[in-house]
């Protein structure tokens, strides 16, 4: 996975930008992008798995802690995000017993491609 983490974090074209329990961010995924491999031959599409961990991965971010997924809630994915397109996230982040509740938008070329909220936890760095 730290492969992917580390694809995911180039294709950043910008940092990270934050406003309270808020934070927004552009990427690009080219067609080498291995995320993309066999997720489908000639018509790739980025995976709704890579979408949350895009998503989690900036709320790890946003609180300044490594987080683990334990459930993914009102998921709709409502447009294919394809190679080199321009994919604006936001993601929010409220604490919750145990870990933080995070709402994530996903938007390209201002149309909503994916809304979800993950429940995250505290792991440990070991």
């Amino acid at each position: 996975m730290n492969v992917i983490r580390k694809a995911i974090r180039q294709a950043a074209l910008t940092s990270l930008q934050v406003d309270g329990d808020q934070a927004c961010q552009q990427y690009r995924f080219g067609e080498d992008f291995p995320g993309f491999s066999g997720h489908f031959p000639d018509y790739p599409v980025l995976p709704a798995v890579l979408q949350s961990l895009l998503a989690q991965m900036m709320a790890e971010e946003l609180v300044g802690r490594p987080l683990r997924c334990t459930t993914l809630q009102q998921a709709k994915f409502t447009r294919q995000v394809r190679p080199d397109e321009l994919l604006d996230v936001t993601v929010e982040c409220q604490p919750q017993q145990g870990g933080y509740r995070c709402k994530a938008i996903l938007t390209v070329a201002d149309v909503r491609a994916a809304q979800f909220v993950l429940l995250l936890e505290e792991r440990s760095t070991s």
